[in-house]
């Protein structure tokens, strides 16, 4: 984590991957190691051309050049000179997104793998701090936005109070499995999933239900948590998070969160049925898109989900080695719609996410170029999403 103060709010993305965790393929890794190697020795050649003669001869020998005998300590210190550029990496943990504000509130927006990371950072922070407190926003139920929870130290540490706000399935999604609302484990779920469960939980876990759900949805043991209303603000300090709901198969929020007059928006697994039509879907996904552009207009940072490409989204090309079928329905946007919302709602950074586990890091990488290049045309920044980087607003 970087070290400066933080003045307003810091965002820090630890995973932007979509559906399921991902690690690099071996050509994938090859091919990071190929630039990088090809930019080490652009800057070597470079550097030696400092040492030729007029007839373009060494003028000193390798130990010269080196300051020193040939060891593994002194390439590594001459290799340290130069300023390479580092690759874009994506990363292949699943969504995590981690604000910190100015007067020391931590927010976390969906436990996917990221969470792991951001559980270890968030430990190693607050080391001796005899009591320490995290809000946690979940966005839905879905496994790739949970996944990391029962894997995060945080819950594993006395001292820490989890306050965890979401709708009625994204908290069951948790509680089924682990109990840590309800203190029981469905006898159906006890060891299915996961061999951990509240009883080997011992943070405190609070849960604060947004919206409501039909009653036929309420099954299960009560959560005992704390009901908030949709597009309600919830008031952490100086800060304002504001829930509200989007176009997805499972129901989903999304939230913008505000302080001093700068806006982060998070919005994940939101699908807008770009071509118009009179069924009821249609029509939803219509209202939540025109409600996500109401909040995210001059947002100073949107992070929102953009799958696929438009050819991809209506089955005409495959993405990497999968084939080429309709993506209508599974809950996610398309680029280009994304880039032309960004650039219409004049929001000032744009960070495209929940990468397809399909696409490989060179057509990532080349996405970003183009979508880069577009943006800067229009005079906002859009760019994808990556792991380990960090935001000051």
């Amino acid at each position: 984590m970087s070290e400066s103060p933080i003045q307003n709010l810091r965002v820090h993305i630890y995973g932007a991957q979509g559906s399921g965790s991902v690690f690099p393929s071996r050509a994938e890794r090859l091919a990071l190691l190929r630039h990088a190697n090809q930019e080490l020795v652009a800057c070597i050649i470079q550097d030696l051309s400092r040492h030729l003669d007029p007839q373009g001869r060494l003028s000193g020998t390798i130990e010269d050049i080196l300051e020193g005998p040939i060891s593994p300590r002194t390439i590594a210190r001459y290799a340290g000179r130069f300023d390479v550029t580092e690759p874009r990496v994506y990363g292949g943990w699943t969504t995590c997104v981690r604000v910190t504000t100015a007067d020391g509130f931590e927010i976390v927006l969906d436990c996917g793998s990221g969470f792991r990371i951001c559980a270890r950072d968030l430990q190693a922070q607050w080391a001796e701090l005899p009591e320490r407190h995290l809000h946690l926003f979940g966005s839905h139920s879905h496994l790739d936005h949970t996944e990391g929870f029962d894997q995060a130290a945080v819950c594993f540490d006395p001292r820490n109070h989890l306050h965890i706000y979401g709708n009625r399935q994204f908290l069951r999604a948790l509680d089924y499995n682990l109990g840590i609302f309800s203190r029981q484990v469905a006898r159906a779920a006890q060891g299915v999933q996961t061999p951990i469960h509240f009883g080997l939980m011992p943070a405190t876990f609070a849960s604060y239900e947004i919206g409501a759900l039909p009653a036929a949805e309420a099954d299960g043991p009560p959560l005992k948590s704390v009901a908030l209303r949709a597009e309600e603000a919830i008031h952490l300090g100086a800060t304002t998070i504001l829930p509200f709901e989007v176009f997805h198969p499972a129901p989903c929020l999304a939230y913008r969160i505000e302080r001093e007059g700068r806006v982060f928006v998070f919005c994940t697994d939101h699908e807008w049925r770009r071509e118009a039509g009179e069924d009821a879907e249609w029509r939803r996904s219509q209202v939540a898109e025109d409600r996500l552009i109401a909040y995210a207009t001059g947002a100073d940072l949107l992070y929102r989900d953009g799958q696929y490409l438009r050819a991809e989204y209506e089955g005409l090309k495959g993405i990497g080695d999968s084939g080429a079928v309709p993506r209508i329905g599974w809950g996610h946007s398309c680029i280009e719609d994304v880039v032309e919302m960004a650039r219409k709602a004049r929001i000032h950074r744009t960070l495209i996410g929940h990468h397809d586990p399909n696409r490989s890091w060179s057509e990532l990488n080349w996405l970003d170029e183009s979508i880069s290049r577009h943006g800067a045309t229009d005079g906002c920044s859009v760019e994808l999403a990556r792991a380990e980087t960090e935001f000051d607003l």
